[in-house]
C-alpha cells in the first residue's frame, strides 16, 4: 500500500543534524516502531519535497543511502518501496514463518512444486531412509514476506510424513510438530551459487545473479532427520548473524 504524507517525516531545520541524515533516521525509525512496514510504498520524491519543503538533492541523497543499506528498494513503475528484511540470529532454530514475524513481516508461501518420487542416493544418506522402496515428497515453495518474494525452498520429506499437500498450511514446522515431528535440531550449512532460468523466473530477477544457497537438515527426537531442505535466498533480504568466542 502506499504511505500518505505525515508526521513520520518530520525534520528539524535548526539540527545540526544535515537533513537527508535526520530522513534516515526517521524512515528508519518508523520502519522499527511497526509504523512503515515491508513492501510500503514511500511517496514519491516530489510528494516528499513539497511535505517536508527541502531541495529534492536531499530528498534522493537520502533515499539513495537507504537503497545501499538494503532498506529500501526501487522498483521501475511502482516506485521506492520498504524491503523485507529477514535477520536469524544462529544457532537459534527458527521457520520461516518465525523469522518474518520477528522482522515485523506476514510470511507467505506459494506451493510451485509437490512431487512423490524415490529418492535419490543423496537422499537416502541424508535422511536415513531404511528401504530402497522408500518414496519421498519433494516440496517446492515460493516464500514471501508481504507479497515480496525473498527465496524459493525446496523441502524433501519422507513422504509417509505429508501425503496431503493441503494438509501443509502456511508453516512446514508447525505442521510436522502437530505430527508428533517437531523439529528439535538442525545442521545448516551456506553456500555462494548463482541464478539460472527457473530460479530468475520464480524470483523476478536476472539470472546468472549471485544466490546465497542454504542446505539444512532438521532432526526430530531420537535424532531421526525428517526434512532436508534447500533455501535459495536472495541476497538483499537475508542476514545471518553467529556469536563467536574465542576458545579459553
Amino acid at each position: 500500500m502506499k504511505i500518505a504524507p505525515s508526521a513520520l517525516f518530520q525534520l528539524d531545520a535548526s539540527s545540526a543534524m544535515p537533513l537527508y541524515m535526520q530522513l534516515v533516521s526517521s524512515i528508519k525509525f518508523a520502519i522499527a516502531e511497526g509504523d512503515l512496514h515491508a513492501g510500503d510504498v514511500l511517496p514519491s520524491e516530489r510528494t516528499l519535497v513539497e511535505t517536508l519543503n527541502i531541495a529534492r538533492g536531499t530528498i534522493r541523497k537520502a533515499l539513495q543511502q537507504l537503497l545501499d543499506e538494503g532498506i529500501l528498494l526501487r522498483n521501475q513503475g511502482v516506485g521506492t518501496f520498504i524491503a523485507p528484511h529477514i535477520r536469524q540470529s544462529l544457532p537459534l532454530l527458527e521457520s520461516f514463518s518465525e523469522m518474518a514475524a520477528a522482522s515485523g513481516g506476514i510470511a507467505q508461501s506459494e506451493v510451485v512444486g509437490y512431487l512423490r518420487r524415490l529418492p535419490t542416493t543423496e537422499e537416502y544418506r541424508v535422511l536415513q531412509l531404511a528401504e530402497d522402496k522408500d518414496h519421498v515428497v519433494e516440496l517446492t515453495r515460493l516464500r514471501k514476506i508481504n507479497g515480496i518474494a525473498v527465496s524459493l525452498q525446496m523441502s524433501i520429506l519422507p513422504a509417509y510424513l505429508l501425503d496431503d499437500v493441503s494438509d501443509l498450511g502456511e508453516s512446514l514446522y508447525l505442521y510436522l510438530e502437530k505430527k508428533g515431528v517437531q523439529v528439535l535440531r538442525a545442521s545448516q550449512r551456506f553456500s555462494a551459487t548463482s541464478m539460472d532460468s527457473q530460479l530468475a523466473s520464480y524470483l523476478g530477477t536476472d539470472e546468472h545473479e549471485p544466490i546465497l544457497l542454504v542446505t539444512r537438515t532438521g532432526f526430530t527426537h531420537n535424532d531421526l532427520p525428517v526434512e532436508y531442505t534447500r533455501t535459495w535466498c536472495l541476497n538483499d533480504y537475508y542476514d545471518f548473524t553467529i556469536e563467536l568466542h574465542r576458545k579459553k
